[in-house]
């Protein structure tokens, strides 16, 4: 009967992390960094406004992954296998946030060179 009552709880355990780790909105790119050899100004800050708004956005899913996290008992049985999804789909934004900086940037140098 104990087992029975275990299971279930670590069940109900991981069902409630999930939730609350699920809540958090990825957001996407949706947008097309200018090609900046070719961009005229306005294309360029278009796509500054843009980016500057995806990378808010992104600091918010990253802020919302941390609150998350914080609200799961760390004495909980799988608290590692929680953390473990939350990091991965943390580490996951930075990278994708990473990748998208280093274009913008690329594609201001290339401007600044026309």
């Amino acid at each position: 009967m104990k087992s029975i009552i275990s299971v279930g709880l670590l069940i109900g355990s991981l069902g409630y992390a999930q939730l609350t780790l699920a809540k958090c909105d990825y957001p996407k790119m949706n947008f097309v960094i200018p090609n900046g050899a070719t961009a005229t100004m306005e294309n360029m800050v278009a796509g500054q406004t843009n980016f500057k708004s995806y990378n808010a956005d992104m600091d918010a899913y990253l802020a919302c992954l941390d609150s998350d996290l914080s609200k799961v008992s760390e004495s909980l049985d799988n608290y590692a296998d929680i953390q473990e999804l939350s990091d991965s789909k943390y580490n996951a934004a930075v990278e994708e946030l990473t990748e998208a900086a280093n274009q913008w940037n690329e594609a201001v140098r290339a401007y600044k060179a026309q």
